[in-house]
């Protein structure tokens, strides 16, 4: 009964994300320019109804009361994690919240500006004052660091400690990798398509995939932003974006991306609507659903047949003369680049690893927003041998800091090590995993997720789905790719 309550309870705390998640999606690809300032008062309030609902006595009281009954093991997770997010509102006072949202509206609308201009003169003083919030909001909750604090608004199941033994591990793989690949040579001299590529035909492959995926047309839409990103208005309402650009076909995976993030919230249990466990486990196993459509399937050399066919009739000219095996090589062309969402799959996670590394000399070494471009500058040249010939390119390519979201970044690269180990577990568990690829086949490959990952929500963790984290089954998952 006492959790009859808090359902009923959290339907408005829904309905009001609802709300919060549609004026972010047209923010980001309707909304006139001039409008900013409106839409930041708006957004604003409706983060203050979110905090204020979230933390009233009269909820509070329900998870005490729910807390102190004999619960089954299911109520037990349940009441877990109802505690963990009410200890994370709670810890805020309204007006930081308030305060917040404000800055992320106003940062983000100055961030697409000065990163088209390459100003970040314009837009370092936004950054200053989210790095001064989130600094601020670190105070408000007990953890070893203050990164920590931020990381586990995230991913509450690994540490900086944990991180920073993970990917150590990790960038030692990759270089040790990378150096075979670059000896070998066929990923690294392979030539790219070349374009242009008609924008109408980008959107007919884009719309194709996303089919193919196992995304519904009736429940999803797909536009264009400044930067790919998916976003849940409700299960049954899922938008996502992508970005096209004549010079490359780079709308194609990042379509795939977020049509993985999307995927997931479709599936969410829509019985548990507005409690945790209608909501995904972490952003890193969020990342390891858009990262394994992205790369493990959307990259394999049986996606690559499959799609073949698709391409030669969408883009004649660019895929004349082109095999499927050399369009294989071409989606997994392994060079270093200065753009983290153009990386090629083998030097994506130094990009995250950089960003990881600078949000930690912001948050525990104190490091502040004008020393950032030359810090920057420093870890694109030590780690992949490449300046930024501008803040365009450099730290201003993502929005993430835009939006405040310090501590997002190294769900990434958790995500891609999440994925590694679900690519395995699929590979043994599902008999002609990889014929289904080359056929266009992928129901029981979304079949599989969505019974194992999706429509768990937040009753189960990662640690449930794979194990202890390690970095062997990615780095296996890359070597079967890159030394085959």
């Amino acid at each position: 009964m006492t959790v009859k309550k808090i359902k009923n309870y959290l339907q408005e705390y829904s309905y009001l994300k609802s709300i919060q998640s549609l004026l972010h999606w047209d923010m980001e690809t309707m909304m006139p320019s001039g409008a900013i300032e409106d839409r930041a008062a708006r957004l604003s309030y409706i983060q203050g109804k979110i905090h204020s609902h979230i933390t009233a006595k009269e909820y509070k009281n329900l998870i005490k009361e729910l807390e102190s009954k004999k619960l089954r093991p299911l109520e037990k997770k349940l009441a877990k994690e109802l505690r963990w997010d009410f200890d994370l509102y709670e810890a805020l006072p309204e007006q930081h919240v308030k305060d917040l949202s404000h800055a992320q509206t106003i940062a983000t609308h100055a961030w697409a500006s000065a990163r088209k201009d390459n100003d970040w003169k314009s837009f370092r003083p936004h950054l200053q004052k989210l790095i001064d919030l989130k600094r601020k909001e670190t105070g408000f909750y007990k953890a070893k660091k203050p990164y920590d604090a931020l990381i586990m608004l995230h991913d509450k199941e690994y540490s900086s400690d944990e991180i920073n033994k993970l990917f150590g591990d990790l960038k030692t793989g990759l270089l040790e990798l990378t150096k075979k690949v670059k000896k070998d040579k066929t990923f690294v001299k392979v030539k790219d398509l070349k374009g242009p590529f008609d924008i109408k035909a980008q959107k007919k492959l884009s719309a194709y995939a996303a089919a193919l995926c196992g995304l519904p047309p009736e429940h999803s839409r797909l536009d264009i932003s400044t930067h790919p990103f998916s976003i849940n208005i409700s299960p049954l309402d899922q938008r996502i974006t992508t970005r096209y650009v004549k010079d490359n076909l780079d709308s194609l995976s990042s379509t795939m991306h977020e049509v993985g993030h999307a995927l997931y919230e479709h599936n969410l249990p829509r019985e548990w609507e507005g409690t945790p466990f209608q909501e995904a486990i972490s952003l890193s196993v969020h990342e390891s659903q858009s990262r394994f459509w992205e790369n493990a399937i959307g990259r394999s050399r049986e996606f690559c047949k499959f799609i073949h066919p698709k391409m030669k009739d969408l883009f004649p000219k660019a895929m004349k003369g082109v095999s499927a095996e050399e369009l294989y090589q071409v989606f997994n062309k392994s060079v270093p680049g200065l753009i983290r969402v153009e990386s090629s799959e083998l030097y994506y996670n130094l990009h995250i690893i950089i960003r990881y590394e600078i949000e930690e000399m912001i948050f525990n070494q104190g490091m502040n927003s004008e020393d950032l471009p030359e810090v920057w500058n420093e870890k694109y040249k030590e780690y992949l041998g490449l300046t930024p010939k501008n803040y365009s390119v450099g730290p201003l390519q993502d929005s993430h800091w835009a939006g405040g979201a310090f501590g997002y970044f190294p769900t990434y690269t958790l995500g891609n090590l999440i994925s590694g180990s679900l690519y395995h577990q699929m590979k043994n568990e599902l008999p002609g995993f990889s014929k289904d690829i080359e056929k266009g086949k992928l129901n029981r490959i979304s079949q599989y997720l969505k019974e194992n990952i999706h429509s768990k929500g937040r009753s189960v963790n990662a640690k449930d789905l794979i194990g202890e984290l390690d970095v062997k089954d990615y780095l296996s998952y890359l070597s079967e790719k890159f030394e085959d």
